[in-house]
This record gives C-alpha cells, structure tokens and sequence, in this order.
C-alpha cells in the first residue's frame, strides 16, 4: 500500500501523539493539513485493508494537498485505545468496528443476531437514513462521524469439538467473543460459554485449549491464521460487521471544503473496495480452509434465530428512541 510505505508511523503511542500535539488537522509546518489514521490490526486483516484502501484513495484524490501518517498493527493500542484516541483527537481518522457500540448503543442494531442475510440488503441498510442516523448520532455521543462504511464481515464460527448445525451443538463451548455485551447475551443465549479475550490473544488462547473456539469474519479467520488450530468451520452467519471509518469532527471541520469532499471520495471508494474484497475473499476462503483440513458446514440458521429471539428483543430495549423498532419493522423477520 503506497501510502503506508508513505507514511508508516509518527509518534508512536497514543501518550506520545497527546503530548506532541501530533493530530492532523493542526497542520504541517508548510501549512499542509497532516491526519493522523489509526487501526488496531496489520495488512490482511479487513479493519486495516479497509483504512489502506482510504488512504491510497486520498493520495489519489488529494495528492499533496494533506500529508498521511499511518498507525496499524496496534501501534496505539486495541481498538478501545484507538476510538479513545479517536474521540480525543490525537487520532483523526480510524477504521474501527463493533467496540464502537460500547460509546454509543445506537451501534448495538449491528449485534442484532440474523438481522441481515445478504450483502445487498447490508449495504441498502448502511448507504441509506439508517447509515446517516447511525453517523448523526457518533457525532453527538463521541464527537466523531462515520464517513464510509466497509465491509468486515458475515461472522462465523469456529471451534475443535464438533460441527455447529444447531444451538446443541454449541452447549458449554467456550468461544471467544469480543468485548461486547451483546455479543456475550447471544452466546449465553446459544448455550455456549462466552470468554471475553483480545483479538491478538486468541490464537495462543485456542493452541493452549483455553477456548474451544471463537466467531469472526472469515478473513479475520485467515488474518490471524485461526484456521491452523481449528478443526471444524461452521457458516452461521449470525451477525454481519461492518468497518467504521470514523473521522474526529473537530478535525473534519477544521478542514477545507474541498479537502472534505476529496476524503469523502476517498472514502466511498474505500467501502467499495472493502465490501469487494470481503465477498471475493469468502468464497475463496471456504475453499481454501476445506485444503487445509477444516470441515465445513452449513449451519441452521432458523433454529439458531428462533433461540435467540429473546436475545433481539434485550438488544432493542437498549437502543434508544425508535430506532431499532423501525429497524426491525423493514428488516426483522
């Protein structure tokens, strides 16, 4: 990716890009607008491909109109560390995903379990009011908007035990979530034992037996090499993740015009290719994954919907206003 070869990584931690002072929309000496961009994870990973993507799309729109520095690999920390930095505008632009919900509960409608089965509907959903509604209301709960949404995935699950057709399947498993407490219901709620542990610590966690297995987007499957100590891949497809790319509104306002409208080009094209990648990727990770010895399954889906609509139902009560009723008046079935 040119950019981050471009710009690889400026200040180092978030400590240090707080005490320099060393956020974007400030400016360069030579008075070029410098952003600050920031994701937990390396090239591969979705959240990463998708900020790469934006930042090579900027170049190409912007030029040297803004300077880039880029911060991947967890060079600021998990992806809590970097919406804090997000919020704190020592980060100007991150690609984060479903923590996001923990700041703000309008979030929680993408850890609605079998809301969306397709990505077609995902993206109507995400490109249209409801994709404006979720963004409106970041900007009034931490101060930062969403200017494009990607792609990270269909989550699936994993695990050594046995395959996943129905919620009996997933009895007293110990599968990896993130730090959500949606997500940890909708486990509870399938029968298994959710662990809440970080996402760079769960390849250690499964090769030492302490989780049986863990849920993710295939290409995070393939990203952190997951495949290599799980036996059993079964499609559930129980929720779909979006990438957030979010920009610091007092550095987006702090922008030109036409700076502002070359990022948001940047952006959509981003998604574009975000969302490409993540449908080309499935099918060709199934494969891939079935070579490499994993066996693969089609879950029930309905059964599993049917046992967690309790779960739906505790997930809408903490959203507020009408949001997810509305939500669920067009896509809830």
């Amino acid at each position: 990716m040119r950019s981050l070869h471009k710009a690889a990584a400026v200040c180092g931690l978030v400590a240090a890009l707080l005490v320099t002072g060393c956020s974007a929309a400030g400016g360069s000496g030579s008075g070029t607008p410098e952003l600050v961009l920031a994701v937990e994870t390396s090239e591969g990973d979705p959240l990463a491909d998708m900020l790469l993507a934006f930042a090579d799309e900027v170049e190409t729109e912007l030029g040297d109109a803004v300077t880039l520095k880029v911060q991947t690999g967890g060079a600021i920390g998990d992806e809590e560390a970097v919406l804090q930095a997000l919020r704190g505008g020592a980060v100007d632009i991150a690609a984060v995903s479903g923590s996001v919900a923990n700041l703000d509960p309008m979030f929680n409608i993408m850890e609605m379990p079998f809301l969306f089965t397709d990505r077609d509907t995902v993206s109507g959903f995400l490109d249209g009011d409801f994709g404006t509604e979720l963004s409106d209301s970041l900007v009034e709960s931490i101060g930062a908007r969403v200017l494009a949404f990607g792609e990270n995935g269909f989550r699936h699950v994993t695990n050594n035990e046995r395959p996943i057709t129905t919620s009996a399947d997933l009895a007293g498993l110990r599968i990896r979530v993130p730090g959500s407490p949606a997500r940890v219901s909708l486990f509870e709620a399938l029968g298994a034992a959710p662990t809440q542990v970080d996402l760079g610590e769960a390849y250690l966690a499964l090769d030492q037996g302490v989780l049986d297995g863990q849920e993710n987007p295939l290409k995070v499957v393939d990203a952190f090499s997951f495949y290599e100590k799980q036996r059993y891949l079964s499609l559930t497809s129980h929720i779909y993740s979006p990438v957030y790319l979010t920009v610091n509104e007092r550095s987006w306002q702090r922008l030109s015009p036409e700076i502002r409208q070359g990022l948001e080009r940047a952006a959509t094209a981003a998604s574009a290719t975000s969302r490409q990648l993540g449908a080309d990727a499935d099918t060709k990770l199934i494969a891939e994954f079935g070579a490499a010895g994993m066996e693969v399954n089609e879950a029930d889906v309905d059964q599993l919907r049917r046992v967690v609509a309790g779960v739906r139902d505790e997930i809408a009560g903490d959203i507020p206003g009408d949001f997810a009723a509305r939500v669920l008046a067009e896509y809830g079935r």
